[in-house]
C-alpha cells in the first residue's frame, strides 16, 4: 500500500508541475509576441485623421489598460499568483471574470465530448471483444470497413457533410442555438447535439474498435482461454477474463484519444456546427489578444488533459498490482 501511495503522490507532483509549465508556455507565448491589435488601433486613429503621436498615444493607452507597460517578468509572478489562489482575472473582450465565462461555456462542450467519449468507448471495446472472437465473420468485416472509414476520413469533412444531409436536405435534425442557461438541458437543445456527438465519435470509436481487438486477439488462445472453455465456461465469462487482462493497454488508447480530442477536435466541431463552447472562446480570445481569457481556456483544456493523463496513471495502479511493488 505504501508503494502505491509513494507512487501516486509522485504522478501528482508531476501533474500539478505540468499544469504550471502548460501556463507558463502559454504566458511567454502571448507575451512574447507582437501584438496585432496594436497595429490595428493605429491604423485606426490613423483613418480617422490623426497623426504618428496619436496614434503613439492610442497605443500606450490600449498597453495601459491591460498592464502590457510593465515587465514581463512582474506580469508572469502576479499571474502565478492569480492562478494559485484562483483569481483568473477579467476578461478584456467581455468585461466579465474569467471564471465566469469558462462556466458559461464549458457545458455546451460538455454536451457533445461526454457523450462522445462514453459511446466510443463502451462502443469500440465491445465491438473489438466481439470481432476479435468471430474473426472473419459479416460483423468483423464491417468493423473492418468502419474502422478505417473513421481513421481515413477527416472529421471537418464529416462534419460538414452530415451538416449538410442531415440538417439541410432531411432535416431531421435541427442546427445548435445557443439557448439560455434555464433551457441548456431541455430536450429540444440536448438533440441538437447528437451529430456533433456522433461525428467527434466517429474517428475515436475507430480506434478504439481496432485496438480493441488487437489487444483482445493476444489472449483469445492463450492457456487460461483454453482451460476456461475446456471447463464449459460460457463466452461472455471468458470475454470478461480477457478484457480484465487487455483493461491497461484500451484505456492507455482511449486517455490518450481524450486528450487528442480537447486539444485538436473540439475546435473543428465547433467551428463547424457553430457551438459558442469552450473552444469557441478560446479561438476569440486569441484574436482579440485576451491575454487573461486566453491564459484561462488554456487552463482548463491543460487541466483536462493532465487529469486525464494522472486518472490513467490512477487507472493503472488499480488495475495492475506490480505498480504497488515498485515494477513498473
Amino acid at each position: 500500500m505504501m508503494g502505491l501511495l509513494w507512487h501516486l503522490s509522485r504522478r501528482a507532483l508531476v501533474a500539478v508541475v505540468a499544469v504550471y509549465l502548460v501556463v507558463s508556455l502559454a504566458f511567454l507565448f502571448v507575451a512574447l509576441t507582437p501584438d496585432p491589435n496594436e497595429g490595428a488601433i493605429a491604423y485606426d486613429v490613423v483613418r480617422s485623421g490623426g497623426d504618428q503621436e496619436d496614434a503613439r498615444r492610442a497605443i500606450n493607452a490600449y498597453r495601459e489598460a491591460r498592464n502590457l507597460n510593465d515587465p514581463v517578468h512582474e506580469r508572469y509572478a502576479r499571474w502565478l499568483i492569480d492562478i494559485s489562489t484562483l483569481d483568473w482575472g477579467m476578461s478584456f473582450s467581455h468585461g466579465r471574470t474569467v471564471t465566469s465565462l469558462v462556466a458559461d461555456r464549458t457545458p455546451y462542450t460538455a454536451l457533445y465530448v461526454v457523450p462522445a467519449l462514453v459511446v466510443s468507448l463502451l462502443g469500440g471495446v465491445s465491438v473489438g471483444l466481439y470481432t476479435a472472437f468471430n474473426r472473419r465473420g459479416l460483423v468483423d468485416r464491417a468493423a473492418s470497413v468502419l474502422t478505417y472509414s473513421g481513421f481515413g476520413v477527416p472529421n471537418f469533412w464529416l462534419a460538414e457533410i452530415a451538416l449538410l444531409l442531415v440538417v439541410g436536405e432531411l432535416g431531421v435534425l435541427s442546427r445548435v442555438s445557443q439557448p439560455p442557461p434555464a433551457e441548456l438541458w431541455s430536450l429540444a437543445h440536448l438533440e441538437q447535439y447528437v451529430l456533433p456527438s456522433l461525428v467527434l465519435a466517429s474517428g475515436l470509436f475507430a480506434g478504439q474498435l481496432r485496438y480493441a481487438r488487437a489487444e483482445t486477439l493476444e489472449y483469445v488462445n492463450d492457456e487460461f482461454v483454453a482451460a476456461l472453455r475446456a471447463k464449459g465456461v460460457g463466452r461472455l465469462a471468458i470475454a470478461r477474463h480477457v478484457l480484465r487482462n487487455a483493461a491497461v493497454p484500451i484505456l492507455s488508447v482511449f486517455f490518450t484519444d481524450m486528450v487528442a480530442v480537447l486539444v485538436v477536435n473540439i475546435y473543428v466541431i465547433e467551428e463547424v456546427f457553430g457551438i459558442e463552447g469552450l473552444s469557441a472562446l478560446s479561438l476569440a480570445a486569441v484574436h482579440q489578444r485576451d491575454m487573461p481569457l486566453v491564459l484561462g481556456t488554456t487552463m482548463v483544456i491543460a487541466f483536462v488533459g493532465i487529469a486525464a493523463n494522472f486518472l490513467q496513471d490512477v487507472t493503472y495502479a488499480v488495475l495492475d498490482p506490480r505498480i504497488e511493488a515498485g515494477e513498473r
